[in-house]
């Protein structure tokens, strides 16, 4: 059966219209796209002209409300809200949430910038589809933190420099409201150091690690929106006993002396249990 994704955003007019054309253009017929919103108005004409220029025609597409959607048709919900309180899905399904600014406001240019945003965090999709039913996705929050330290501790990882990276670097995963996994994205200049990849004993074997690990990838590579640091050119990490799960999502082992100059500043490479981990680099 075909899996289908439901962009959610407030008014279905220019951040859930742009995600329903470029994962229509993305996936084909591998996957059912939808958008729909709490309030829905029209499409907004920057994001037809937006997506104009990238080559995909959104004209048939049309702003509807949440209310029209069958459930049964959808295993994904994307919201999209940032300074708005998000559509409510209520159905057990998956679910990633994206904050991104309403382009609304702007222009072309503000419509471009969402555009491409959008399309750097659509990599995550595919992974995401494969995780149990149920799971939520989102941006860690300051309160997260007394969990998620706890999380790190019950799979033995270190907590160093963890505020290097958190909140706004971290993803955090939750099941049933409880903590079920999380991952995080050291900014260090151009480069990017992928820490703190730790999932629950009884998910681990659910894909619940590899989409986290999409998500924070997408979220490196997303275009700087205004304000946003810009994308990275290299993502590395370090691991003691995890390099062949690494290696499947893309990862291949370097020598710690490769790693990019920047990523000597965090403490994940200075700290005491990570000076025998081996080094691993994002392959381009």
């Amino acid at each position: 059966m075909t899996p289908g994704v439901l962009f959610l955003c407030v008014a279905n007019s220019a951040r859930s219209q742009l995600a329903e054309g470029l994962a229509r253009a993305r996936f084909g017929e591998r996957v059912r796209v939808q958008s729909a919103g709490s309030r829905p108005s029209r499409v907004n004409p920057w994001a037809a002209a937006a997506m104009q220029e990238a080559g995909i025609d959104i004209s048939a597409q049309r702003s509807k409300s949440v209310d029209e959607i069958d459930p049964t048709t959808v295993d994904l919900v994307v919201t999209l809200c940032a300074e708005e309180v998000c559509p409510v899905f209520a159905h057990p399904v998956r679910r990633l949430h994206w904050p991104l600014r309403d382009p609304a406001t702007g222009g072309l240019a503000e419509f471009r910038a969402t555009r491409d945003a959008i399309a750097a965090r659509l990599d995550a999709i595919e992974a995401t589809l494969a995780m149990p039913a149920g799971v939520a996705i989102a941006p860690a929050h300051g309160d997260d933190r007394a969990e998620l330290e706890a999380l790190l501790a019950a799979c033995e990882l270190p907590a160093d420099g963890l505020d290097d990276a958190f909140p706004h670097g971290f993803a955090i995963a939750r099941l049933g409201g409880r903590i079920a996994g999380a991952a995080g994205v050291e900014r260090w200049g151009e480069h990017a150091l992928l820490r703190s990849v730790a999932v629950v004993p009884e998910l681990r074997a659910h894909h619940l690690g590899a989409a986290l690990v999409a998500d924070r990838l997408a979220w490196a590579r997303t275009r700087a929106l205004d304000g946003d640091p810009p994308a990275v050119a290299s993502i590395s990490l370090l691991t003691s006993e995890a390099a062949a799960f690494f290696a499947r999502l893309g990862f291949e082992a370097i020598s710690r002396d490769a790693l990019p100059a920047p990523l000597a500043a965090s403490q994940q490479l200075s700290g005491a249990c990570c000076t025998r981990a081996h080094a691993m680099r994002l392959r381009r």
